[in-house]
């Protein structure tokens, strides 16, 4: 017997709780939270709605989840850049290219949406990344100025909290309304930041 049993084709187990997220990243970045339904997600990952609650409570259980991946792949790439052999001025377009390049994949809708005041999940769900995200920035930065990169009259504390400022700023409804693409509105922050008004 060639065979001691019946040939057979392994396939891939498919890894469903991802095909969800990813189903829902689209449409989500697309259209925005509100005005996807489960059974849109359910439709686009080719899965039933009781699979769906088998990994998700909810859709607002999802997006937190979705947001929580984007987090951990940012911090991963991010730290990436920083432990990379390039100059510091590079290291800082890098990482400001690459946080940029994530908002160009978000319209608007979904930025409202996420950014709603309203929305407790959300906002809880950013609250307890805040420490963490800002040591790891006074970290970048000070490490950056005891090796000369930056002047060294700077006020961390004060550059932190005017990056925080500016980031934050887009939740005002106003300045989304005016400057609706994100990503440009922070490349223009990013400009402003490192080459001030006086030219490069």
């Amino acid at each position: 017997m060639l065979f001691s049993r019946p040939f057979c084709k392994v396939m891939a187990k498919k890894d469903i709780p991802s095909e969800i997220i990813d189903a829902a990243k689209g449409l989500f970045f697309k259209h925005g939270f509100k005005r996807i339904s489960i059974e849109a997600i359910c439709n686009k990952a080719d899965v039933s709605r009781r699979t769906f609650y088998v990994y998700y409570e909810n859709k607002t259980d999802l997006l937190i989840q979705l947001l929580q991946q984007i987090y951990e792949n940012n911090m991963l790439e991010i730290k990436a850049i920083n432990d990379s052999n390039i100059p510091f001025p590079e290291k800082l377009i890098k990482i400001t290219n690459f946080n940029i390049n994530q908002l160009e994949q978000m319209t608007p809708e979904f930025l409202a949406d996420i950014h709603d005041p309203s929305f407790v999940e959300v906002r809880e769900h950013y609250e307890n990344k805040k420490d963490f995200s800002e040591k790891n920035t006074h970290t970048f930065f000070t490490e950056a100025q005891k090796h000369g990169d930056i002047r060294p009259n700077l006020d961390i504390e004060f550059l932190q909290r005017f990056i925080n400022y500016t980031i934050a700023s887009y939740k005002n409804e106003t300045i989304r309304k005016q400057y609706p693409d994100a990503a440009l509105y922070m490349r223009k922050i990013a400009d402003l930041l490192f080459y001030g008004i006086l030219g490069k």
